[in-house]
């Protein structure tokens, strides 16, 4: 009777908005406030747009790739595609340097090539034009030796970028869920539950989620982290099966006791999550 009311409650929950929403944005082209060759400025931008995409978080509209409208502002533009934010990039400084000298023995030269640049990031929301939030990287990266390259070192400044991205949309764009019951534990501590995201909403197999406990102390509104969770196996449109990986004991406590209090909220991603 107690995993019944539990599953009630909860679908009235998702019905009232708080599971994940897939938000749209579009991706203006980037601008850059120095002259850089055009293949650098496409270059950087091709990274970010794919390091969004990965996220699997966002619909993402590309302003290149649609064909922008240039008679419209970059704004007007992503209304017109109905997209619920605008990003806009900018190159605002570039250092490539070749460092390069010739051997004094050998009368060979040791290539050398170092790219450094930092690049603003503004997240406009389109309904009033707010931006809410802007965001600076400065990346470095080199190539030496014989085939080394410029565009190399460009390529190397890139390589963080991706996990930059995830960390982006997650800053900005959060998954929030519940969990539904629970599935397994020990007697002492759960060691499995079922939670309310699944296809239909932007997860995936491994991702991890901070378990809260909601709750009221003099009228007032407070949350604890209780425990983490991490996604198992994706089961259905509304469903995944997730491993508790810290706090079964309270998690197991908060079920049994009948309490409504535990939602999900996704975590920042880490460096090597997959």
């Amino acid at each position: 009777m107690k995993n019944k009311v539990l599953l009630i409650c909860l679908s009235l929950l998702i019905s009232l908005g708080v599971s994940a929403q897939k938000y749209t944005i579009y991706i203006d082209d980037f601008n850059s406030e120095i002259k850089i060759p055009n293949k650098v400025l496409s270059t950087i931008r091709n990274v970010v747009l794919d390091g969004i995409q990965q996220t699997n978080r966002v619909n993402i509209i590309d302003a290149v790739s649609v064909g922008a409208n240039l008679n419209l502002s970059p704004l007007e533009d992503a209304r017109r595609f109905r997209a619920d934010y605008l990003l806009r990039g900018n190159i605002v400084s570039r250092e490539a340097t070749d460092d390069g000298s010739s051997h004094p023995r050998y009368h060979s030269r040791e290539n050398s090539f170092k790219e450094k640049f930092k690049l603003q990031l503004d997240l406009i929301r389109t309904s009033d034009g707010t931006t809410i939030g802007t965001r600076i990287y400065e990346e470095t990266g080199s190539s030496s030796g014989k085939d080394a390259s410029q565009f190399a070192a460009l390529e190397h400044s890139l390589l963080g970028m991706s996990y930059e991205m995830r960390n982006f949309i997650e800053n900005y764009f959060k998954i929030y869920g519940s969990i539904l019951k629970l599935a397994g534990d020990n007697g002492k501590k759960a060691k499995t539950v079922y939670i309310n995201l699944g296809y239909d909403d932007p997860i995936k197999e491994g991702q991890r989620f901070d378990v809260m406990e909601d709750g009221m102390i003099d009228g007032n509104y407070m949350e604890d982290k209780v425990g983490e969770v991490r996604i198992d196996k994706i089961m259905g449109p509304k469903i995944s099966l997730c491993k508790v990986n810290k706090g079964g004991e309270d998690i197991l406590r908060i079920i049994n006791e009948g309490k409504i209090t535990l939602r999900l909220v996704s975590r920042k991603a880490k460096l090597f999550d997959d």
